[in-house]
């Protein structure tokens, strides 16, 4: 029966959901959640380590929201934000560092709209705009010239508004 259930989870971590408690082994939950990231929400307590919830996001980035926040490390995060932005609602708010804005924005443009205000400067809208420009939907409008043109062919007024501010 084990060697059954292993080869369903090797196939589908999911399957693991369906495996009665006392029939889960170490084994077969670090096949699901090789399979699929996400099984991890089924592996029992005593099976989760730090190398299984990396494993885990590696494999698929929105496992970030089963990791608890003592294990989440900048790298880890950056990491799942890379394969998808939208991950950000998971990432600590100590973990939230520029770095980790800009490569959620990298991989998911829309999400710039969880970006703090007070780190929206000038210049990191324009850096999100060059990775990503699905962005300007969330660049206020008056500054869509400023991150929007490659400064040597910028108006002469957008110039001077560089150089107000």
């Amino acid at each position: 029966m084990e060697e059954y259930l292993l080869a369903r989870v090797r196939q589908n971590g999911w399957a693991l959901e369906f495996v009665p408690d006392e029939l889960r082994t170490e084994q077969m939950c670090i096949a699901a959640v090789q399979q699929n990231g996400l099984a991890i929400e089924f592996v029992p307590t005593e099976f989760k380590t730090e190398q299984l919830y990396t494993v885990a996001v590696q494999q698929n980035g929105w496992a970030l929201e089963f990791v608890p926040n003592e294990l989440k490390t900048e790298q880890l995060c950056l990491s799942a934000v890379q394969q998808d932005g939208r991950v950000l609602q998971f990432v600590p708010a100590k973990l939230k560092t520029e770095q980790i804005y800009l490569a959620a924005v990298q991989q998911n443009g829309w999400a710039l709209e969880f970006v703090p205000d007070e780190l929206k400067t000038r210049e990191f809208l324009r850096d999100c705009y060059r990775v990503n420009n699905a962005c300007l939907e969330y660049i206020p409008e008056n500054l869509h010239e400023f991150v929007t043109q490659p400064v040597g062919q910028r108006t002469k007024a957008a110039i001077r508004e560089d150089n107000d501010n």
